[in-house]
């Protein structure tokens, strides 16, 4: 497996890991604020289980708590359908429930599998990155007739005409490096609309151009960043302050440390602009969503019209379409 899209996966899993975690969360307080009977059913069922993992170490023989766990399951599941919700609405969410969440699962064995989520995930991400062929991403191969030829919604304008408008754009911004005034393009939307593509294809036209690049995915920025940072041995990141142009893919799926990740990003884009040096970067995070997880000071900076370039990538996920 190419370790850069397995390790942007890994990191899209923990997002949602973490995104899941968080409506737990809120469901489990709503019961709390507004139906307190249901809270209390759900607190005596906690404190069944943690009496039960206690009584494992003084009496493992009479330490079976399934069926109580049944009876509380079952009243809870009982109370929520009476007051209008699913039975399960309390239940952990997840995503693939049979790797619930993680990417792999253990056998009977004990032998780590790889889930067919992720192999689904991993070889559709292959395909959309180009990596799938043997021809490099490039604006001449940009196949239109793969994007839905249908209206977005709310407009006269199809998908498809959308796209090419924004493949002239990204094309316009590659033939100005490395004088052209846009010095951060910003591709947002949602998975599968040929963000990525056209990532290398810009990319790829600066280095025939004879532009240097480096491009990374945010994971393995971030990670990059975070170690250079807290480096005893003098390791550096320095590649990413100088080069020409960088091309950052998947921003948002790297891990949200405290104290690091606005941080470091933060002092990489300000001082990238305040050199005059060009980025490229991808996210599947909405300009709210962007101002959100990194603050007014690093969106101000990637979202600001007098120094970048925000496109806004629209319609249906074009891997889904056979």
């Amino acid at each position: 497996m190419d370790n850069r899209i397995l390790a942007g996966l890994m990191a899209e899993y923990e997002h949602i890991r973490q995104e899941n975690a968080r409506e737990e969360a809120r469901r489990q307080q709503e019961m709390a604020d507004h139906h307190p009977d249901l809270f209390v059913l759900m607190e005596q069922r906690h404190q069944m289980v943690m009496q039960a993992a206690r009584s494992v170490f003084a009496d493992p023989a009479h330490a079976d708590p399934a069926v109580a766990m049944a009876g509380y399951n079952e009243k809870i599941a009982a109370l929520l359908e009476k007051k209008g919700y699913p039975r399960d609405y309390l239940f952990p969410i997840y995503r693939c429930s049979q790797c619930q969440d993680q990417g792999h699962y253990y056998d009977e064995g004990s032998r780590q599998v790889i889930c067919p989520c992720l192999q689904k995930a991993y070889h559709a991400a292959l395909a959309q990155s180009g990596l799938g062929s043997n021809e490099e991403p490039s604006f001449a191969r940009f196949d239109a007739t793969r994007i839905p030829d249908a209206p977005l919604p709310g407009t006269d304008v199809t998908q498809r005409e959308y796209m090419e408008i924004i493949r002239k754009k990204c094309l316009a911004f590659a033939e100005n490096l490395p004088h052209g005034p846009v010095k951060t393009l910003l591709l947002h939307g949602g998975s599968g609309l040929g963000k990525t593509y056209l990532l290398r294809c810009v990319g790829n036209h600066a280095r025939q151009m004879g532009v240097d690049t480096l491009e990374t995915t945010a994971y393995d920025l971030l990670m990059a960043l975070k170690n250079a940072y807290f480096s005893r041995t003098g390791e550096t990141a320095q590649e990413y302050f100088d080069v020409p142009l960088l091309l950052i893919d998947d921003l948002g799926m790297e891990p949200l440390m405290e104290g690091v990740t606005v941080e470091q990003i933060y002092h990489l884009i300000n001082s990238r602009l305040s050199r005059g040096l060009y980025t490229v970067i991808t996210t599947n995070l909405s300009r709210t969503e962007l101002q959100q997880r990194y603050t007014e000071r690093v969106s101000s900076r990637l979202l600001d019209a007098r120094t970048g370039l925000t496109l806004p990538f629209l319609g249906k996920d074009i891997r889904l379409i056979k």
